[in-house]
């Protein structure tokens, strides 16, 4: 022991840093502070100057007065460090800090130690060497610390690397519906206008070469954050505070006499002086091929800014989706004055009956927000400022929305008798969450007979893409070299599928067409003219469904929907109701989870009817499903199943039974499971969340398979687990369905 204690001694004197080792320690670390901080000074001056060159320079002032203030806490806390050390520290937390703190994970935070480390074995490998010559512990330091730099720097420029995915995605075993192709254009000649203040002062196309002057709008009981350094540095540099807004759009609209059906398109949050209404001119121009007068409209005024750091204490404006939904209905309501005014270009070409709303991002909540003014006398948080809206909007869209930032009353918003399609991506760098999927929960029908209710995971998508100038990366750099790029769908997919699936919801809100409809319940049966591989998740409820269980009535978890049925089980493992939550947040949403293993009789879940139903053979039960990582009891080496079958069973009152395989559509799949980062650990998120997908039969397929079974008399659903060993399963909204839906 003691000969073992003298060695590693002697090895620790031997690496034990000397003054010439500290010195190339401190001259790495310097130069790789400069270096980053380099990169940050190109990366900061590029937006900064956008603001001007008085922002600019004060911006810069306020950069370097932190980091004088942080370079002399630091020394003051490594006295006792050799001198080129702590200049090396210092130059490089200066470097690496923005970069750290800016993304947040503790996993950011464990490759700059890494790197640190990397840098410092580097400089004192190479400078022991220079003043000892070669010794094999030198050497060996230079050498990992270079792998660890080499390989950190690899990974931050590469764009990633593709990941081979758990499941195998296919299609749903459907007859395809003949809908006509909605990804085709229309037979329209699309006009091309603007309109806005006329004075913008860094778009002509709202400023001197604007079509049509427009209206601004006084929006101050509306905002937070307008005011101190960030709201001067707004106003100076858009040339208006919050009390005159402008209302500016670019339209595109079909030549014709119409009236038209009109469509709104707002984009969220984003960098102020980077301009993000362009990028929907694709969808515009569809739209508008089609006879949808449309309009993406200019709300980059509410977007955020570097000069937002002005204000160091509220930090800018912030929770201002109830601002941006108001907003779309001053725009409409300046669409009727025009269409309502004789001799303007689109007098009686507007039809402000058929309206419908798409958003994205922060847009994507600011439309659920518009239809719920569009209702009222007042706006919630102050009455004084009054309502008087009431215009025909009957659908609303959300792509990659938030949810959750205005909350009227202190809750969330509910709304009724619209239709609704959410679109997500899995790969979804800035909203990582499908929080759309709370919204589709938590909205409902009253009254509305045709509204209904879509959502659609795309898988592979991710936030940016759906906007042409926004692209593949989530962040803004240097943040985006951390996400994983390479699983990412093209760009062409991307808004192709977005093109044929929002056309669809178009065509069925907007022009009353059921097979649109059909389509948007089973996206499946128009695979055929979506994007070659485009791979989704789907759920639906249409108002007319039945409702037999959505397990959001009570805490029993014997108890359906419709008073008329009680869920009976049968030897499951496992078997409870729980609110299902998202990676952000909870779902608004109630389901029941159910597990069997093979240790059990064969297991089932059955809902129940006392009062027997006659189902037309027209009609078709559908109800959704995800599987869950749950353990169904005490399994020993259980493993989440690759697939999960088993059998859907339909009784009569004599008891004859019609059964069919759920692989008969599609076995159910493990959750998607995206790796948007090039690392796991830079993820704070869970890997996976709930998203149904919603599985639908004919009944007129029982009948085929069992022709004695009385349809005018099923006394019973039944999930009976006979396929697949043992699994968990969530299951929610159980319902029937009208013929085609």
């Amino acid at each position: 022991m003691k000969s073992l204690w003298r060695r590693i001694k002697r090895l620790f004197e031997r690496i034990k840093p000397t003054p010439p080792t500290q010195q190339g320690m401190g001259i790495a670390l310097q130069v790789t502070g400069l270096f980053l901080l380099a990169i940050l000074l190109l990366i900061f001056l590029s937006g900064s100057l956008a603001l001007g060159s008085v922002l600019g320079s004060i911006f810069i002032v306020s950069g370097f007065i932190g980091f004088a203030f942080l370079g002399r806490l630091s020394f003051q806390l490594t006295q006792r460090l050799h001198p080129g050390v702590r200049w090396g520290l210092l130059l490089f937390g200066m470097g690496a800090l923005p970069y750290l703190g800016g993304f947040g994970s503790p996993g950011s935070w464990l490759i700059g130690a890494c790197l640190l480390l990397s840098i410092m074995m580097i400089g004192g490998g190479l400078a022991s060497q220079a003043k000892w010559g070669w010794r094999w512990h030198n050497a060996a330091f230079t050498l990992f610390g270079s792998i660890g730099a080499i390989g950190i720097a690899v990974a931050f420029v590469v764009s990633g690397w593709h990941v081979d995915e758990a499941i195998e995605w296919s299609p749903m075993t459907s007859s395809q519906l003949d809908i006509a192709n909605p990804a085709e254009l229309g037979s329209y000649a699309v006009e091309r206008y603007t309109y806005g203040s006329g004075s913008d002062p860094h778009r002509p196309e709202f400023g001197e070469a604007v079509s049509f002057v427009a209206d601004s709008v006084d929006a101050e009981k509306l905002l937070d954050g307008w005011s101190s350094g960030a709201g001067w540095s707004r106003s100076r540099y858009w040339g208006f505070g919050p009390e005159a807004l402008p209302l500016q759009g670019r339209a595109f609209v079909p030549a014709g006499d119409g009236p038209f059906p009109v469509v709104l398109i707002v984009h969220g949050n984003h960098l102020m002086e980077d301009y993000s209404d362009a990028g929907y001119a694709y969808l515009g121009e569809h739209f508008a091929s089609r006879g949808f007068v449309t309009v993406s409209v200019d709300q980059n005024y509410l977007n955020s800014s570097l000069a937002d750091s002005l204000s160091f204490f509220d930090g800018g404006l912030e929770k201002e989706n109830d601002a941006r939904g108001w907003l779309l209905l001053k725009h409409l309501q300046q669409l009727s004055r025009w269409n309502e005014e004789d001799g303007h270009p689109w007098s009686g070409k507007l039809d402000l009956e058929r309206v419908v709303l798409i958003g994205h991002s922060r847009g994507g909540e600011a439309v659920s927000e518009a239809a719920v003014f569009n209702r009222l006398s007042a706006y919630p948080d102050d009455a004084t400022l009054k309502f008087d809206f009431d215009f025909g909007i009957q659908g609303i869209v959300a792509i990659a929305p938030v949810d959750h930032q205005y909350h009227p009353r202190g809750r969330p918003t509910v709304p009724t008798d619209v239709s609704y399609l959410v679109l997500h991506g899995s790969h979804d760098g800035d909203v990582n969450s499908f929080a759309g999927a709370a919204l589709y929960s938590r909205l409902r029908f009253d009254r509305c007979g045709t509204c209904f209710k879509a959502g659609i995971y795309l898988i592979g998508a991710n936030h940016g893409q759906f906007n042409t100038s926004w692209g593949r990366r989530d962040a803004p750099a240097p943040f985006s070299n951390l996400f994983n790029l390479s699983p990412i769908m093209s760009t062409e997919a991307q808004q192709d599928f977005a093109v044929a699936t929002i056309a669809t919801f178009l065509q069925a809100t907007l022009r009353d067409d059921v097979l649109s409809q059909a389509a948007l319940a089973s996206p499946d049966r128009m695979h055929q003219v979506l994007p070659p591989d485009a791979r989704y998740l789907s759920q639906f409820r249409h108002a007319t469904d039945v409702v037999l269980a959505d397990f959001e009535e009570d805490a029993d978890v014997a108890s359906t929907t419709n008073p008329d049925g009680r869920i009976v089980a049968e030897n499951l493992a496992l078997w409870r109701e729980s609110e299902i939550e998202m990676k952000w947040r909870g779902s608004d949403n109630a389901a029941a989870v159910i597990g069997w293993n093979g240790e059990l009789e064969e297991a089932s879940f059955s809902l129940v009817l006392s009062k027997p139903r006659a189902l037309p053979a027209n009609s078709s039960i559908a109800f959704a499903l995800a599987m869950s990582d749950a353990t169904p009891g005490e399994v020993d080496d259980y493993e989440t199943p690759e697939q999960i079958d088993f059998s859907v069973v339909l009784t009569d009152t004599a008891g004859r039974q019609g059964r069919l395989p759920l692989s008969l559509r599609r076995p159910l799949l493990p959750k998607v499971k995206p790796i948007v980062y090039k690392l796991d650990l830079l993820d704070e998120d869970p890997p996976t969340e709930v998203v149904f997908q919603r599985y639908r039969f004919d009944v007129a397929e029982w009948w085929e398979e069992e022709p004695q079974l009385d349809l005018t008399s099923i006394a019973q659903l039944s999930l009976v687990f006979d396929r697949t060993e043992a699994g968990v399963l969530i299951v929610d909204d159980i319902v029937l369905s009208k013929e085609g839906f």
